[in-house]
């Protein structure tokens, strides 16, 4: 049988045997609770771009599916002040793990001893954060980890940055949760993955990504948009505009431990949110991110 990622395993709403090794009790939280921390994260997040300096463009409105009909005749992003935003440290370590995969599946992922190292310094500084810090406090809280900072950077490392089979139907290791998320892939026919603004932006300017129009906007600054990566089309990716990396990280992240592979609904700063995240379905992989995003 084969597996894709990505399916609803179909475990509880709010109980979860948290089994990463971090924690051996039922953790529990509530919606209530889940939405008083979001909203706070979400006012810490000081490293969050002002749309003084990201501007964007919406353009015309399209549709999720295979079609490759052009309604945004101009880029998605009208402006990023890079100078401001991308020399701050969360930033300028993140960007420096964006060119360390594979875009295509099926192709073995390999990690350098100076890619180790970017993780190490992306993780070290994002754990200087008031958004890093209050997830692991609330996690550990909540019952769903146990230990220090130092121990929670170390479950970051593994279940976001450990390679895995995208498929059951392969061997090889040629993804991670974060590769997935934040720099996306592509198969034979299309972009999987992919939801990350920074990415968004980065790829547009390089010419590699054509973005084809929007499917829908709500608030948070959140868009769902249609485009061409590599020539492969991604039917739907949504986004925040302007959320830092570490935030989006800490969100998936909770979300991940609170409610894998069902539904993670709260209110986060007065707006409905709903984020999917899935375990890796088959091997010994099911401690690993498969995949996170907003629905």
């Amino acid at each position: 049988m084969t597996f894709l990622l990505g399916s609803d395993m179909g475990l509880p709403h709010a109980y979860i045997l948290v089994v990463t090794g971090l924690a051996t009790a039922t953790a529990y939280v509530s919606e209530s609770e889940l939405s008083q921390f979001m909203t706070n994260l979400w006012n810490q997040d000081d490293n969050r771009a002002s749309s003084h300096y990201v501007r964007y463009d919406l353009q015309g409105h399209s549709h999720t599916g295979h079609s490759g009909v052009d309604n945004a005749p101009n880029k998605f992003f009208d402006y990023v002040n890079e100078a401001h935003l991308f020399h701050k440290p969360t930033y300028s370590t993140f960007i420096s793990l964006l060119n360390n995969y594979h875009y295509m599946t099926g192709t073995s992922e390999y990690q350098t001893s100076s890619e180790d190292t970017e993780v190490t310094s992306f993780l070290s500084q994002i754990s200087q954060t008031n958004v890093i810090k209050l997830t692991q406090q609330f996690l550990h809280s909540k019952g769903y980890i146990t230990g220090s900072m130092s121990d929670f950077l170390i479950t970051l490392r593994k279940i976001w940055f450990d390679f895995y089979p995208r498929s059951s139907h392969t061997t090889h290791l040629d993804t991670s949760g974060f590769e997935h998320v934040f720099v996306g892939e592509t198969t034979s026919t299309k972009v999987d993955g992919f939801h990350n603004w920074i990415q968004y932006y980065l790829e547009e300017k390089r010419g590699n990504l054509n973005y084809l129009g929007f499917v829908y906007t709500k608030q948070p600054s959140i868009v769902g948009t249609h485009f061409l990566w590599h020539n492969k089309i991604k039917s739907l990716s949504s986004f925040i505009v302007g959320t830092s990396p570490e935030f989006d990280l800490a969100m998936y992240t909770a979300c991940f431990f609170a409610r894998r592979d069902v539904d993670c609904r709260f209110s986060m700063a007065g707006h409905n949110m709903d984020i999917k995240s899935y375990t890796v379905p088959f091997g010994t992989y099911h401690d690993l991110v498969a995949t996170a995003y907003i629905n």
